[in-house]
Formats: structure tokens, sequence, C-alpha cells
């Protein structure tokens, strides 16, 4: 699936890998904040992958990646309610962010220097109570 947005006429555009799946999908148990926060952390904010939320998924028109999913993806369904996406510079990672969370991929051109400007906050944090349940079975092993 690829996605075209419009950007001023100025603005040099550059291809970039995305994963949309449905809200929570991505970010609800922490680990995707935590591999964003561990890459800026090593490389810098140059890190080239970026969380879009329902608002960023639905300005760029993102979730029409799943009603028209691959072939090979297509489960006869389109999920019902708010969608997120992760973007990177590296398809490669959004490949192994898809066999790692699920989704559908596919690519965009945008801006340059959109996703800095827009998309640089990090996916929201797990659930208190989930993190809270996971540190109790984890204590008791």
């Amino acid at each position: 699936m690829s996605a075209i947005t419009q950007a001023p006429p100025a603005a040099p555009l550059r291809s970039f890998a995305f994963l949309v799946a449905p809200l929570g999908q991505l970010s609800g148990d922490g680990q995707l904040r935590e591999l964003i926060e561990e890459r800026r952390q090593r490389k810098g904010a140059d890190v080239e992958l970026w969380y879009l939320g329902e608002d960023l998924v639905e300005e760029l028109r993102l979730a029409q990646a799943f009603r028209h999913p691959p072939a090979k993806d297509q489960d006869g369904g389109c999920p019902q309610g708010p969608i997120e996406a992760i973007v990177a510079g590296d398809a490669a990672v959004v490949t192994w962010l898809e066999l790692r969370f699920g989704g559908c991929a596919g690519s965009l051109a945008l801006p340059t220097g959109w996703l800095q400007e827009r998309a640089a906050a990090l996916p929201p944090r797990a659930p208190a109570a989930a993190t809270a349940t996971i540190s109790a079975r984890a204590g008791r092993t």
C-alpha cells in the first residue's frame, strides 16, 4: 500500500515505510515506546522512527492501508475504530516491527521535516495495571 501526501511545492519529498494497526496493537504493551526511547538514547534525536497517533494517521489517511491490504494479509475484515502507525526511514525496521506486532505495512512520501515537527512524541505509556500485573508475575518466578 502506498500513500502520497500533499506537500508544499518547495518541500522535498522522501519515501518512508510505515506500519498501521488498530490502536493499542503497536503501543499497548509499552515495548514500542521502550524501543524508540532506547534508539534515541543510543543514536540521538535523528533516529528515523516515529509514532503516529490516531490524529496523525487520520491526517495522512493511512487507515486506508487496512481497507486495501495486500492479498496475503486479507482476512475479510477492516478494523473498526482508531488506527495507530509507526514510520521508519528503513523498510527493514518496519518489516521487523510487522513480524513482532502484526499490522499492515506500506510506504508513503512526506516532506523531509514533517515527521520531526509533527511526530516526535513517544507512544503512550503502557497502562499501569498491565505493567503492575507483569511485574507481579515476574516476581513469582
